[in-house]
């Protein structure tokens, strides 16, 4: 959830089930605040809260584990009532919105730069300025899950993914691939074919800003009339695909219906749950011929606020908690992708199913880091929907889009 909440409104919200555990008396303490991945997650915490103190007898750390689509607002309203955690699990695109409140340390500058150099550098995505404002603590990346007992190769090019698909298409009630057109929390897929033809969303400035909208130049407009193709000329997916999001093409997979589709990691443990027997594999994302291949990187990161009172408690908080025993287990307990380079080259990694993952990794490209994404995004599923639904060309389509978007943002 990114919506703003405005603090005058909410500041008289800092009390009861909201309030953060008071900093203990004597000892120094860590407030932590986490967001909810799953049921697990708060014993996670809690007993590398318990090793870390029994570690460190001088420092206490208080967990507090949110729920995702409640934990913007909630910190919004620690802040506006001077109770901000010490540190938190954040959306990386959040970080833009509290640097603007001037309540985020950066990284950079307080952590050693020994303990920065451990991460993969792709995943260090939350700079603004030039500044590093947050670590990463969750890591994905998206690719593509085939069945192979109906894909035998799996494809490298757009014109291979559109061959295997009508091969697939051949055998009763199953679709080739499958394209989502209902509006998701994540611009799936056009954000996988947008960068896999060399695409992105904003002319970068020289000083590393982003300028105009650029998705209706050649290379967005062809990745969105690849996905157009898909679904109306080759018909190689899903029919009614405005009525399908991630998740229920999730389903439509695991029920064997599809013999392809692009997500994260954390499928692979559905299909091992709900489709044991189904024989499938992972490669990487597909791109268009005589372009570099290049997938989607997503990151959630810890951020330190300024009001944190024990910096230096805090610090070897996150020193222990990014040792590799950690966060290898948080890795595998949350079907994550590792964040730092030394448990990326774990046994555990190297399976046929991570592998993809991670040679993706050193080129994936995160969303844009920009304070206007949540608009821009609905003003692209509206684009993209619009296009696949076939009420407007691909090119009229993201046209109108970049006309909504630079308005937006003040770009005339």
């Amino acid at each position: 959830m990114r919506r703003k909440v405005a603090l005058a409104a909410i500041a008289a919200l800092c009390t009861g089930l909201l309030a953060l555990p008071a900093r203990g008396g004597g000892a120094a303490s860590v407030r932590a605040v986490w967001m909810e991945y799953d049921a697990r997650y708060n014993t996670f915490w809690q007993q590398l809260k318990k090793e870390f103190e029994a570690a460190n007898p001088g420092i206490t750390v208080d967990n507090v584990v949110v729920p995702w689509n409640e934990g913007h607002d909630r910190l919004v309203t620690w802040i506006a009532g001077n109770q901000a955690p010490d540190i938190a699990i954040v959306g990386t695109r959040w970080i833009i919105e509290f640097n603007k409140m001037g309540v985020v340390q950066p990284a950079d500058t307080l952590l050693p730069k020994a303990f920065i150099d451990k991460f993969i550098q792709p995943a260090l995505e939350a700079r603004i300025n030039g500044r590093l404002y947050g670590v990463p603590v969750a890591l994905s990346a998206r690719s593509l899950y085939y069945r192979t007992d109906l894909v035998k190769t799996p494809p490298q090019t757009w014109q291979e993914l559109l061959a295997a698909a009508r091969e697939a298409s051949k055998s009763p009630g199953v679709y080739g691939i499958g394209v989502s057109g209902k509006k998701f929390a994540e611009l799936t897929e056009y954000v996988y074919y947008l960068y896999g033809n060399g695409g992105d969303f904003f002319v970068t400035n020289p000083d590393g800003s982003y300028g105009r909208c650029r998705v209706n130049d050649a290379a967005g407009v062809d990745a969105l009339r690849f996905m157009v193709d898909l679904v109306n000329k080759d018909k190689v997916t899903e029919p009614n695909v405005g009525e399908n999001d991630r998740g229920t093409l999730q389903d439509l997979f695991l029920a064997g219906k599809l013999a392809m589709i692009e997500t994260g990691p954390w499928f692979g443990g559905m299909i091992q749950e709900r489709a044991k027997t189904m024989p499938f594999a992972v490669a990487p994302m597909p791109h268009n011929q005589g372009k570099p291949q290049q997938t989607l990187l997503v990151t959630d990161s810890i951020i330190v606020f300024k009001s944190a009172k024990n910096t230096d408690a805090v610090v070897k908080f996150l020193e222990y908690a990014y040792r590799d025993g950690p966060r290898l287990e948080f890795d595998k307990d949350f079907g994550m992708l590792p964040t730092e380079k030394s448990v990326a080259r774990d046994a555990y990694f190297q399976t046929a199913f991570y592998k993809p993952f991670i040679q993706q990794l050193p080129t994936a490209k995160p969303w844009p880091l920009t304070a206007d994404w949540s608009k821009v995004e609905d003003v692209m599923w509206d684009a993209v929907t619009a296009a696949l639904l076939n009420t407007k060309s691909a090119k009229a389509a993201l046209d109108g889009a970049c006309r909504e978007i630079d308005a937006a943002r003040g770009i005339k």
